[in-house]
């Protein structure tokens, strides 16, 4: 009985709180959206934008070539490790318990170092990770000068990423104009 009393205060409480929430809201939306009209809103669709860049495909290059580079290094530190294993299963048999633990040990360290190397290289902060955001960092910089230049030459007081968006007329798609900008 007393825990209903307790939860009907409460839900009488958050009710109050819902309706002054509600007036609340209905009072100052007139003033945001006239806020809201003063200014122009924009959209781009920024991943059309750098998949359109020549400096993309320099890039997608150089980082095929660093992974190829370190794939083929992390195949071969595979293979070591399968033929290690393999020549150590062919002889456990015949080994001492010593030489036995020396091998395994050794099976340890080589398998550490190909995941140490496997995630150093390829793990999300890897280093290729950081290659691609330092090599893609000067892009991203010329299409958000080429946004705010094209915003500010049309009159827009505010861009937002097309993704982001739910619904929107196409007349607010400023993305071929800033692919035009970049083109210049």
């Amino acid at each position: 009985m007393r825990m209903m009393n307790r939860t009907s205060m409460l839900i009488s409480v958050l009710s109050r709180s819902m309706v002054l929430l509600a007036v609340i809201s209905l009072l100052s939306g007139p003033a945001d959206a006239s806020a809201a009209a003063a200014g122009k809103t924009g959209v781009v669709d920024v991943s059309r934008i750098i998949q359109q860049m020549p400096e993309t495909k320099k890039v997608e290059n150089i980082l095929k070539s660093t992974t190829s580079q370190w794939g083929k290094t992390l195949e071969g530190m595979q293979k070591d490790f399968q033929t290690t294993m393999a020549d150590y299963e062919k002889s456990k048999a015949s080994l001492s318990a010593s030489a036995r633990t020396q091998k395994e040990n050794e099976l340890k360290t080589k398998l550490q170092a190909v995941q140490n190397f496997e995630q150093e290289k390829f793990g999300r902060d890897g280093a290729l990770a950081k290659k691609q955001a330092e090599l893609m960092k000067p892009i991203q910089q010329k299409v958000l000068t080429a946004i705010k230049t094209v915003a500010q030459k049309e009159g827009f007081s505010m861009v937002l990423e097309k993704q982001a968006m739910i619904y929107g007329d196409n007349s607010l798609d400023l993305t071929l104009k800033v692919i035009d900008q970049l083109n210049k």
